[in-house]
């Protein structure tokens, strides 16, 4: 038995032995093999699999190590376990290798060839001609092979204008792509030295360009006062317009030396033509009449704004003004050609560079409208209405503008019409001058509301004072001059003013020789009959105020002066309507000696019809004395004191049967009587 397990115990030993001499040598091996980890990928594969060989005989040696192990007493199981610990740590190992093998096969698949000598410099040569081609490209390109060419362009003909633009575009894309590069590039010194040559070449073409233009603007300046068609020099300019955005890109300082030319030059032919056309409406004014007043102003207004809307567009196209041509992308000069494409661009600085130009070449533009609309305020009485119509009408575009004409018109033409017109600046400042003077024309009329009174102190009859007249006079005037137009409120508002300020004036007015309440009658009721013409429903508390007035005006003088002309009659009657106050019955008055039946019959026999009549007669003269013929109210008059003695009539009729029922007394005359009276009167005045 002793034999036996001493047996078992050599054995396991001899298996240990195994196993530790094959771990150790597999650890070995596998280390060996991860070393040699980054060759092809036909060696990674059979790596691979030589070490899942390794693998299975290490599981057989752990398999066999563990069946001795059961065998096997003492510590020997323990010393079996420590050993299977390391062998799985092992194992562990073992599979984080194989997956950084797995992962580098995957990775770098090409990694044999890359290394190899051959291939380092085949991409080298490749990455050396790509870098060469780059610069290349960007500073050699067709059009900049010959830089002595670039120093004196060909302006003159469209094919050179072409081949200048082209080169232009190139020689900026060139230059300002230079940040864009990369710093080893930019250190080349070839590099440097051809920036520096295509440098001078810009400046250079900069100074050809800016002299070409230069003449040519000046030549052009120096033409137009003799050349008979208008605006010539914009079909002239206009195929240079891509050279103009070119030099404000690339050299400011020579555009604007020529923005101030253009301005220099073209200011004084604009500014005579400006004002030609205001001499030439200023000497038609003094002949025309007042009808023809719009006709003129309205042809300098259409002058005027035809001629600033051109010169907006046309400078806004070739100019290139309020744009931002430094953001404009590089890539899309080439194929400008000798069209200027003014509308790719954004806008910039909301039109501050071209109400600055346009202020120069028109400095006086305001100062000559501003002028013609106070000679039309001078020349006509309502020649600030006019104006102000005229010009309103232009500024509110009711008549749709002037377009702007000649060869300016192009493209930014459309672009610029729903943008602000200069124009519009100027002509609002016009309008504002004739509104003034408009305001300035009824202030006047309102101051001379007194002085009218005083006038009219001095005529024998008060009449309608003058400035009623005037007030429809000038409703007329100015429903005609304003219809259609856009200023009605201001229309509408001088009409309150002056017929506010009329109300008051003719109720503090006063005639020596005329009734004052004929005076308001009059004047009230014309003022009423003027506002109510005009149909305003802002005047309907003015027009109701004066009827009013005129209503009260009339009851109080057909009270003043009909008064009562049966005067004795009616002061019996009066008693009589005493004593049946005090408590006398109607019937039992008769009966007093103060209204018995032979005193009422005495005051009656003081008033027989005809002595009546004349009394009318001279009421009537008395009425037609006071009143005007102007005014028209004598028959209204007339009806009034026959409706009031009519009424007097009626009530002391009623008196004379309720007391004296049976005494068969009346008056002299019967209601028919007194309207026949009253009738033939009238006819025979």
């Amino acid at each position: 038995m002793k034999l036996e397990e001493a047996q078992m115990q050599k054995e396991w030993e001899v298996s240990k032995e195994s196993v530790e001499e094959g771990s150790s040598a597999s650890d070995e091996a596998l280390s060996a093999l991860l070393e040699e980890g980054e060759g092809a990928e036909q060696d990674a594969e059979r790596r691979v699999r030589q070490l899942g060989s390794r693998l299975a005989q290490l599981d057989a040696l752990n398999v066999g190590g563990m069946l001795a192990a059961a065998t096997e007493s003492g510590g020997a199981g323990a010393a079996l376990a420590h050993r299977l610990d390391g062998g799985l740590r092992a194992g562990a190992a073992l599979a984080q290798r194989l997956a950084r093998l797995d992962h580098l096969a995957r990775a770098a698949p090409h990694a044999a060839h890359a290394r190899s000598g051959a291939a380092r410099a085949d991409a080298n040569a490749r990455a050396l001609l790509a870098e060469l081609d780059a610069i290349y490209s960007w500073l050699e390109p067709p059009a900049l092979r010959d830089l002595d060419a670039l120093q004196e362009p060909t302006l003159t003909t469209a094919e050179g204008r072409a081949a200048t633009l082209k080169a232009a575009a190139a020689l900026r894309h060139a230059l300002r792509a230079e940040p864009a590069q990369p710093p080893h590039r930019r250190r080349l010194a070839a590099v440097r030295e051809r920036l520096r040559r295509l440098a001078r070449t810009k400046d250079q073409m900069a100074a050809a360009l800016a002299r070409h233009l230069n003449n040519a603007l000046i030549h052009l300046g120096n033409e137009a006062a003799h050349d008979a068609r208008p605006r010539r020099h914009h079909a002239e300019l206009l195929p240079y317009a891509p050279f103009m955005k070119w030099l404000k890109d690339m050299d400011e300082k020579a555009y604007d030396g020529l923005l101030k030319v253009y301005t220099s030059t073209w200011a004084r032919v604009l500014e005579r033509e400006v004002r030609a056309a205001g001499e030439a409406a200023r000497g038609a004014l003094l002949a025309a009449p007042d009808h023809a007043v719009d006709h003129i102003l309205d042809q300098v207004l259409s002058l005027v704004e035809t001629l600033c809307n051109a010169e907006q567009d046309f400078c806004t196209q070739f100019f290139f003004l309020d744009v931002d041509v430094k953001n404009f992308n590089v890539q899309s000069e080439g194929s400008d050609g000798e069209r200027s494409e003014g509308g790719g661009e954004g806008r910039v600085r909301q039109g501050a560079e071209s109400r600055r130009l346009m202020a120069e070449l028109f400095p006086s533009v305001e100062q000559e409208l501003v002028a013609l609309v106070g000679h039309v305020e001078r020349h006509d009485a309502y020649g600030a209405m006019r104006a102000l119509a005229c010009v309103g009408r232009r500024v509110l575009g009711a008549e749709g503008g002037a377009a702007a004409e000649g060869g300016a018109a192009g493209g930014a033409a459309g672009g610029a019409a729903g943008e602000a017109r200069w124009a519009r600046a100027a002509l609002a400042a016009a309008a504002v001058a004739a509104k003034r003077g408009a305001d300035r024309a009824v202030a006047d009329r309102l101051a001379a509301l007194p002085d009218a009174v005083k006038q009219a102190a001095r005529r024998p009859k008060c009449g309608v004072l003058s400035f009623v007249s005037e007030l429809e006079e000038l409703s007329g005037a100015c429903e005609q001059i304003f219809a259609g137009s856009g200023r009605r409120a201001d229309v509408e508002r001088w009409y309150v003013m002056l017929g506010g300020a009329m109300v008051r004036a003719v109720a503090l007015a006063e005639h020596p020789r005329t009734p004052r309440p004929v005076l308001q009658l009059e004047n009230y009721h014309r003022l009423q009959a003027a506002l109510a013409a005009l149909r305003l429903p802002a005047l309907d508390a003015l027009r109701r105020e004066c009827r009013q007035r005129y209503t009260e005006a009339l009851r109080s003088y057909v009270t003043q002066y009909f008064g009562r002309p049966l005067e004795k009659l009616t002061q019996f009657f009066e008693g009589v309507a005493e004593a049946v106050a005090s408590g006398v019955r109607e019937d039992e008055v008769c009966y007093r000696a103060a209204f018995s039946k032979h005193e009422l019959r005495r005051v009656l026999a003081m008033y027989p019809a005809p002595e009546v009549r004349k009394s009318l007669h001279r009421l009537y003269r008395t009425v037609e004395k006071h009143l005007s013929e102007e005014g028209g109210l004598l028959q209204v008059v007339w009806r009034a004191m026959q409706e009031e003695f009519i009424a007097q009539h009626v009530a002391l009729q009623a008196r004379v049967a309720a007391c004296y029922p049976a005494a068969g007394l009346a008056l002299p005359l019967s209601t028919d009587d007194i309207l026949d009276a009253f009738s033939d009167i009238a006819r025979q005045h």
